[in-house]
């Protein structure tokens, strides 16, 4: 990718739209291209933050790995979103693991050189602050949804986010357009891979869903 390409993909994301022309240069001159095949992690929890990450195509997946080396996948984060930018402004070490779900390309931004344009420049420290925010609401949009409901209703609000998010609606149905599996579904939602399967089993046979291949369809009247 020349460099003037890479300056226009990083411009495209939502955290670094608003910068200016100088910065976007300044950026795409200290970032480089990698690449992850399916399967790959792309850094561990406990790991050193060196720098941000920029999906520019593919599905990340952000998991958390407990004592006993359970995972739990807590979010799949696609084109144009960004990786690492608590451990990138705090320098502690990553607070999540990181693995592609699919083949992915990634830009990396070092940590030293990014912190010497945030000092330097309101836009991006503003792009900051309003991405953390946005962090922040989701984390408490799965605590309230861990706490107050049961498995089933969570089930139907994660697939309908994936197909909002990584799939499509149409009309009276949403579709999860990627393959996923029935661990994957539980490790996002806390549970086991049995008790996922059990409740995708009793949506399909009342006619919530449908599982057809890899993906799955939510009927718009499922209530969740």
């Amino acid at each position: 990718m020349a460099g003037p390409d890479l300056t226009a993909v990083i411009g495209k994301t939502m955290l670094f739209s608003g910068l200016d022309p100088d910065d976007l240069r300044r950026l795409s001159g200290i970032a480089r291209e990698s690449s992850l095949a399916t399967g790959h992690g792309l850094f561990e929890q406990g790991d050193e933050s060196d720098g941000l990450y920029i999906i520019v195509s593919g599905i990340i997946r952000i998991y958390l790995t407990a004592e006993d080396t359970r995972e739990a996948t807590i979010n799949l984060l696609e084109d144009g979103e960004v990786i690492g930018e608590m451990g990138l402004l705090d320098g502690l070490p990553r607070s999540a693991g990181a693995a592609a779900l699919t083949d992915v390309k990634l830009i990396f931004i070092p940590r030293e050189p990014f912190m010497s344009l945030l000092d330097n420049s309101p836009k991006l420290a503003r792009s900051i602050i309003l991405m953390l925010c946005e962090r922040l609401r989701a984390a408490n949009d799965q605590v309230d949804q861990a706490i107050f409901h049961d498995l089933r209703h969570r089930l139907i609000v994660l697939l309908r986010h994936l197909a909002v998010i990584h799939g499509r609606v149409e009309d009276d149905v949403s579709i999860v357009d990627m393959e996923l599996t029935q661990g994957t579904l539980a490790q996002m939602l806390g549970a086991s891979r049995e008790a996922v399967n059990k409740q995708l089993r009793a949506l399909a046979k009342d006619g919530k869903i449908a599982v057809k291949g890899a993906h799955i369809e939510i009927f718009r009247s499922t209530k969740a």
